[in-house]
């Protein structure tokens, strides 16, 4: 058989054009091990580690693989639903490199004059100077409530926003500034975890984060809930990509607000799962990762907490995913 026979048939194979898809690491995995993964499996594919949408915001890769879920029972701050199980995620995804912002959701609302559920509801929840959490009149994603002098600019998460409103912000990029192959979305809660932990099989994933702490408690002397001795310099939401990222590039998945995810929340079932979605029946959704008034337990890559699709408070906000 003649080399360009041979060549041909490969190609119609497709085995000489495509590099082998590289295994992803036991789990867990250090940062460095993290990057070189992500980097490998992405050329495989063909595709970029980082890129800027049609749609002006910017994904990272995120690579499938296999991981622990949920935290170990001596994981200091674990609560009874983070079983732990082995979880594997077949597909790659792109998640958000930051939280949605303000000036992000400016310019839906300004497209579409799309009400939010919490300007519907006449206001969201917030604290006030000693943690209280109550439903607050006039706030939404354009006056965030806050029990201390702060106005958000455009660079900072958006808050305030519902499940609901989270989803009509993906359809409207679906429809608006779609990218050919792939669906805007919200990431499931398993690939929310995966992305956050970046290999990291501990409570953290390494990078910085924006919660609790001594500038909140400058603010607020008579805030009641632990705080840490750290001051990371906001005593609130801090613009996004403020602080380092994690080992897949992503900013803030730990701290700054809680993020939501697509999936129904549920208790986790015993054994090995693949590519999980809905846990419950019940219109409640996950969301994760902590936030600025929060305590470290809570602050956690297993943590969890889930709200209504209507709901919207001062410390909840989300990012996008692009599935394919």
């Amino acid at each position: 058989m003649s080399l360009a026979r041979l060549l041909g048939l490969l190609l119609a194979l497709g085995c000489a054009s495509t590099p082998r898809q590289p295994s992803a690491p036991p789990f867990p995995f250090d940062a460095a091990e993290a990057s070189r993964y992500q980097k490998d499996a992405a050329q495989a594919m063909g595709l970029p580690v980082a890129f800027a949408a049609r749609s002006g915001l910017r994904f990272v890769f995120v690579p499938p693989g296999t991981f622990l879920m949920g935290s170990p029972e001596d994981e200091p701050g674990r609560k009874p639903d983070e079983r732990r199980r082995p979880v594997t995620l077949t597909r790659p995804f792109y998640l958000g490199r930051c939280e949605v912002t303000v000036g992000e959701f400016r310019r839906f609302v300004a497209a579409t004059g799309y009400e939010t559920e919490v300007e519907k509801a006449g206001g969201g929840n917030a604290h006030d100077a000693k943690a209280v959490w109550e439903h607050t009149p006039g706030t939404s994603w354009k006056k965030a409530g806050y029990a201390g002098p702060f106005t958000p600019t455009d660079d900072h998460p958006v808050v305030h926003v519902s499940h609901l409103d989270a989803r009509a912000y993906c359809d409207w990029l679906n429809a608006a500034a779609p990218e050919p192959g792939w669906t805007y979305g919200l990431p499931t809660e398993a690939e929310w975890e995966w992305a956050c932990r970046a290999g990291s099989g501990g409570p953290s994933n390494g990078a910085g984060a924006n919660i609790g702490d001594r500038a909140l408690r400058t603010v607020h002397p008579e805030w009641p809930r632990r705080t840490t001795a750290e001051d990371d310099g906001h005593a609130f939401a801090a613009p996004v990509g403020t602080y380092r990222p994690n080992a897949f590039g992503l900013h803030d998945m730990l701290g700054n607000v809680w993020e939501f995810c697509s999936t129904k929340h549920g208790a986790y079932p015993a054994g090995p799962a693949t590519d999980p979605g809905d846990l419950g029946d019940r219109e409640s959704y996950d969301v994760r990762g902590g936030g600025w008034s929060n305590e470290p337990a809570d602050v956690r890559c297993a943590a969890r907490n889930a709200d209504p699709p209507k709901f919207g408070h001062s410390n909840l906000g989300f990012r996008v995913a692009l599935h394919r």
